[in-house]
């Protein structure tokens, strides 16, 4: 079942403000969150009522009046109904909303919702809401993560950021917020393009826009800022020079692949053949099973875009694919960032994609219970919300099994979050109110048994590359 719209309310009987609107000073107020210490818990600390009520109030979406459906409980309706292998509805919404008053502190007779109630809160409490409390988490995640499971001394994969977006497709009624490009089947749709940076080393993702179909990924701004250590993985649809240009000027780095149709001019070379300086490269016959060579990517024709500087291009022989496989990075150090490592961490970009097929696939965000622009929105950032408590969940469990990171499994670990927080409500609720410490230690106990991943035999792609750095010193890499 699906929220539709609400009928507008009549101008001649203005109804009474729903939302408490903050004030400038209240819109201004930076809600830090507090010391978190892995050796104790986390969650408690990290979501109680009143913090969610301070970003409600911070972003508009504070009730006017006490209702049933306040702020608190409709956040972990919402987030606690994400969950695999069932379909998201409003009739599933309301068999949620006793565990969701109860998590929120209210009685369990208090817990009776209306799906007109639910619908409403989709359409029309703020997004903004949702928002402010992943960033929150984003902010409290960052802090736990400098603790010694995750300070390695990693100068690159520490600021290594992986930049893409997918496509999800949503109600036709959106068409004129969400218009999406004409196919062979489909001569109108509509689709959201969902754009994120995900930061490997932490594995979380930050939305960097929500946009329609029809957007570039060029036109929205991932860029950290100048003079910030970063390192930005991404596909040919960030292809530009004038991106290229800008990532060096601030003092910044890029892999992508080379584009099949560039033909760039080779300035030095330091594996392959000295007779390939000053030609392009495709006037020449590559050789060997790898080359480094530093070019400049402009076109041999002056009317065309130019690329201000100069940029390194390696490569590789595939022999199961009989083909070259060629990368271009602004990364010149070469004795560190050798072409094996430059090939391996280009491979980490595939983890985006395994991001893309969690939310979609585990978390069904493509399944979206509401017809509303805000709704849409909404559902989106609850299941960001959900993927980060469980990354908190994962990290406290390698913590205490000194255990790396990426050697639990993400659908795992999420379906077995959903499974404890979703059923065992008798550990949510300790006289009407949230025993977080007993919740948040089976969870953890949970994740430990059943998280991990199915073939550890095979190291993780990310530690085979942590690995690499960790048999050296690896200095900050300074800008070409």
């Amino acid at each position: 079942m699906s929220v539709t719209p609400l009928h507008p309310e009549s101008k001649s009987k203005p109804s009474r403000r729903r939302f408490h609107q903050a004030t400038p000073e209240e819109q201004a107020v930076k809600i830090a969150p507090p010391q978190l210490d892995l050796d104790n818990a986390v969650l408690q600390e990290l979501l109680p009522d009143k913090t969610l009520e301070a970003m409600a109030r911070k972003t508009n979406a504070l009730d006017q009046r006490q209702r049933k459906l306040t702020c608190a409980v409709f956040f972990w309706l919402i987030v606690l109904a994400l969950r695999p292998g069932v379909s998201l509805n409003l009739t599933t919404l309301v068999s949620m909303a006793v565990t969701a008053c109860l998590m929120a502190g209210m009685t369990a007779h208090q817990a009776v919702l209306s799906k007109q109630a639910i619908s409403e809160n989709f359409q029309r409490r703020p997004w903004q809401f949702f928002a402010e409390v992943l960033q929150y988490l984003l902010v409290a995640y960052a802090t736990l993560f400098a603790t010694p499971l995750g300070a390695a001394d990693l100068a690159l994969i520490q600021h290594l950021l992986l930049i893409d977006a997918t496509v999800i497709r949503v109600a036709n009624t959106l068409i004129q917020t969400f218009p999406a490009h004409r196919t062979g089947r489909r001569a109108e749709w509509a689709a959201l393009k969902l754009h994120l940076a995900f930061r490997l080393f932490r594995a979380v993702p930050a939305v960097l826009a929500i946009t329609a179909q029809k957007v570039n990924e060029r036109k929205v701004d991932f860029l950290r800022p100048r003079g910030e250590l970063a390192l930005y993985v991404f596909d040919l649809g960030y292809w530009w020079y004038w991106l290229f240009d800008e990532i060096i000027e601030r003092g910044q780095h890029f892999i992508s692949r080379l584009r099949s149709d560039c033909n760039p001019l080779i300035k030095a070379v330091y594996q392959g053949s000295q007779e390939w300086v000053g030609k392009r490269l495709k006037d020449i016959t590559l050789i060997g099973t790898e080359i480094d060579l530093l070019v400049n990517l402009s076109s041999a024709n002056p009317a065309n875009p130019r690329m201000v500087h100069d940029v390194r291009l390696v490569g590789q022989w595939v022999s199961e694919n009989q083909a070259w496989h060629l990368y271009i990075t602004s990364i010149l150090e070469r004795s560190i960032y050798t072409i094996g490592l430059i090939v391996q961490i280009y491979a980490l970009r595939w983890q985006i994609e395994i991001l893309f097929r969690d939310l979609k696939s585990v978390l069904g965000i493509v399944n979206f219970i509401s017809t509303s622009e805000n709704g849409v929105r909404i559902q989106i950032y609850a299941a960001l919300i959900r993927y980060l408590l469980t990354r908190l969940i994962i990290l406290k469990a390698a913590y205490q099994t000194s255990t790396l990171v990426e050697e639990f499994s993400i659908p795992k670990c999420l379906i077995a979050v959903g499974q404890i927080m979703t059923q065992t409500v008798e550990l949510i609720v300790k006289e009407q109110t949230p025993n977080w410490v007993t919740l948040e230690n089976r969870l953890v106990e949970v994740v430990i048994a059943v998280g991990r991943r199915p073939n550890r035999k095979r190291g993780h792609r990310l530690s085979r590359v942590k690995a690499q750095f960790q048999a050296q010193p690896i200095p900050a890499a300074a800008p070409p």
